[in-house]
């Protein structure tokens, strides 16, 4: 069984240490508060003002100018000049380039037989040739021209050659609706043969 040590716990107080807050009173343990010399107070001095040199930023030195005063360093005057902002020109944009990509646009986005026909047809007049593109030529296949309805399927056939057709779905649809209700025989047969193309039978 282990014993019990009854006797109170002692407390070690160190006497340099004092607690109490005003000057010239006694600390805790009775004694007077330590006083500082003039040896010890022009060392702590010396020893804060080296402390402050260590730790403080560091200003660049100013070099003086031939008026007497001091100039100030370029990185100085750079920074406190004021910025400019500089606007590049705007490009030298072809207004038959504008032209013809809104006359694209209008094409791509029109619907119904009768507004991609109208579409088309001013695109033409204004003496541009179709780019190379799937979606232009799928536009075309509703052309109400089956000349028109032709030439886009043959370039489609070429198109899709190197590249896998975008919206197979509506491709496929059209070229049905081709086969079925076209008048000209050369278009319907045109039409079939790229449906199997794209089908794979």
């Amino acid at each position: 069984m282990r014993r019990i040590r009854r006797d109170a716990t002692k407390v070690w107080h160190n006497p340099e240490l004092h607690t109490a807050y005003g000057r010239g009173q006694p600390n805790s343990a009775g004694l007077p508060r330590p006083t500082q010399t003039g040896e010890d107070r022009r060392a702590a001095k010396q020893h804060r003002a080296a402390l402050e040199a260590l730790f403080s930023p560091r200003k660049e030195p100013e070099a003086e100018d031939g008026k007497g005063g001091r100039a100030k360093s370029g990185r100085d005057a750079a920074s406190k000049a004021p910025g400019r902002i500089v606007l590049a020109p705007p490009p030298q944009s072809d207004p038959k380039a504008v032209e013809r990509q809104r006359l694209l646009s209008k094409l791509l986005c029109a619907s119904g037989r009768p507004n991609i026909s109208k579409a088309a047809n001013e695109f033409l007049r204004a003496g541009h040739t179709f780019p190379a593109e799937q979606d232009v030529y799928l536009q075309l296949l509703e052309h109400s021209d089956e000349q028109r309805i032709q030439e886009a399927i043959d370039e489609l056939s070429g198109i899709l050659v190197a590249e896998l057709p975008k919206r197979r779905a509506v491709l496929e649809s059209r070229l049905r609706r081709i086969e079925e209700f076209a008048e000209e025989p050369a278009t319907r047969e045109a039409a079939e043969r790229l449906r199997r193309q794209v089908s794979g039978r």
